[in-house]
């Protein structure tokens, strides 16, 4: 890999535009995002980075669509049709940034529909030097985080192949992170103990957690979630990453630098 990589993470934006509506919270901004990030545009050259990683929750489907509790055909059709035109409209959006990016689905996604407008991201790829190991996870019936046996499958194989690699996934590994909800995975122990033993794992890149976090592991895997993009100031996170592991982050936002 080249000498220094350095990602701009953002994540969970909760963007609506053909979407009806807002997100529910109301500090979640999501008929801002196409403007924030086209002033984020204007900041590019700037910030000197070489890649963009957005960790899930690209837009804010209703839950109601997610779940399926409204099952009206005519309301369904209506939603995935806005829900399409947004994920192309955030494609746009990112393709503007002049910089090659890594995207995965968050909880408030839908991947059928993510992928009408990123059906090229794929699980294992390498972007500006560095291998990216990207998940799709999910949620149980108690919103609990969990990666089914595929996703167990790539982490293996990710592992297993040795190759300098920073994962990607919407929800926390480490550390273990309790609000509302769980934020971290029911078998996060277990993913933390192989990742911290692998030798060959940067940084994991996670978002769902929306004050966010940063820790080292012992062995100087980062594990890293910025707060969340969709408010005000609107932050993300600047990580250089080098051969040898993670040689600095940097903490910004739109609003404020």
């Amino acid at each position: 890999m080249q000498d220094r990589t350095r990602i701009l993470h953002l994540t969970d934006l909760h963007l609506r535009q053909a979407l009806s509506g807002t997100a529910k919270r109301p500090e979640r901004l999501s008929r801002d995002m196409p403007a924030v990030l086209a002033r984020l545009a204007g900041q590019m050259d700037a910030l000197d980075a070489d890649v963009v990683v957005v960790s899930g929750d690209l837009l804010d489907i209703p839950d109601e669509y997610i779940d399926g509790t409204n099952a009206d055909p005519a309301w369904r059709a209506e939603t995935a049709a806005a829900s399409v035109a947004d994920y192309r409209l955030f494609r746009d959006l990112l393709e503007n940034l002049g910089l090659p990016f890594v995207a995965v689905p968050g909880n408030h996604d839908v991947p059928e529909l993510f992928d009408t407008a990123f059906a090229d991201q794929a699980s294992m790829r390498d972007v500006a030097g560095l291998r990216f190991v990207c998940f799709r996870d999910g949620l149980n019936a108690r919103r609990e985080p969990v990666r089914d046996d595929e996703g167990r499958a790539l982490f293996d194989r990710a592992l297993a192949d040795g190759a300098p690699q920073v994962h990607v996934q919407h929800y926390m590994i480490d550390p273990p992170t309790f609000a509302q909800w769980r934020y971290h995975y029911t078998d996060a122990d277990w993913y933390r103990d192989r990742i911290n033993a692998a030798g060959c794992v940067r940084a994991l890149l996670s978002g769902h957690y929306h004050p966010g976090s940063h820790l080292v592991s012992d062995t100087g895997v980062h594990y890293s979630v910025p707060p969340a993009f969709c408010s005000a100031p609107f932050p993300f996170r600047l990580i250089d990453v080098g051969p040898a592991g993670v040689l600095g982050i940097q903490d910004r936002s739109v609003d404020n630098g």
